[in-house]
């Protein structure tokens, strides 16, 4: 819990019970299909939510850095990345897991694509892990375009914030500029019927209050990939203590 660790749940701890307007409100969420931040605020965009308070932004990124260390422990490893030449990480907030990836495959490249808050937090990650000349930094909403130009394109706990229409819009976008022989992987903790953790339902109501997004099932994110244009090639599920899974899919 101490600031001054680096691998500190401090920020995360904040963030998951801290926003004591938001808590609360869980039934109410249930009962009228709004999330809690909505219902308190009455905006209906969550990183708009965030964005709005500098002080509520930088929690919201230090708290999902802080959680990369559950989410991230040996998925690397799981996953082979050797043939990727560019690798770009839509929604990457500082970087975490773009860093890991980069450090393990030495002649990869990279592109992090994040709104305007998270950038300067993401080139002092790329920068402490000595990548900055590896990996180019970018600016802009994916519901509008995502950086062309990869040959493989991750997003990580980026589709459970979003209901499917949302959800299938970001990966037609992506579809949009990836190659023929492209690949998409979702870092997502998908729920299973013999899952090991709970930690993909507690996330569950997580979005259910805060984003209006969900956790999703092997089945649901085949749909999603099949609306979007893609075709779902497997799911890996990784040892992360959080139920980690890697799912990847190629165009149809």
């Amino acid at each position: 819990m101490r600031s001054d660790v680096t691998e500190s749940v401090r920020a995360a701890s904040i963030f998951l019970s801290g926003e004591s307007e938001l808590e609360g409100r869980l039934l109410d969420c249930v009962r009228t299909g709004k999330t809690a931040i909505e219902l308190a605020s009455g905006m209906t965009n969550w990183i708009e939510y965030y964005q709005q308070d500098p002080s509520k932004a930088a929690v919201f990124n230090s708290a999902m850095t802080a959680l990369s260390n559950a989410h991230y422990a040996g998925v690397v490893d799981s996953y082979d990345f050797r043939s990727v030449r560019k690798l770009v990480d839509v929604g990457g907030g500082h970087g975490r897991l773009l860093s890991m990836i980069l450090t393990a495959y030495p002649k990869m490249g990279g592109v992090l694509f994040e709104l305007p808050h998270a950038i300067e937090g993401a080139r002092r990650t790329l920068s402490a892990a000595g990548l900055s000349d590896r990996c180019e930094v970018v600016s802009g909403d994916f519901f509008r375009s995502v950086p062309p130009g990869g040959d493989t394109y991750m997003l990580s706990r980026v589709i459970h914030d979003w209901a499917d229409d949302k959800a299938v819009a970001i990966l037609k976008i992506i579809r949009s500029v990836l190659p023929a022989k492209g690949r998409l992987l979702l870092f997502e903790t998908m729920i299973r019927s013999d899952t090991r953790v709970s930690y993909p339902l507690l996330s569950d109501i997580n979005m259910i209050i805060r984003t209006g997004g969900c956790e999703r099932t092997e089945a649901e994110y085949r749909a999603l990939y099949k609306a979007a244009g893609f075709k779902m090639t497997r799911a890996v599920e990784t040892p992360s203590a959080t139920g980690m899974t890697i799912i990847e899919g190629k165009p149809e």
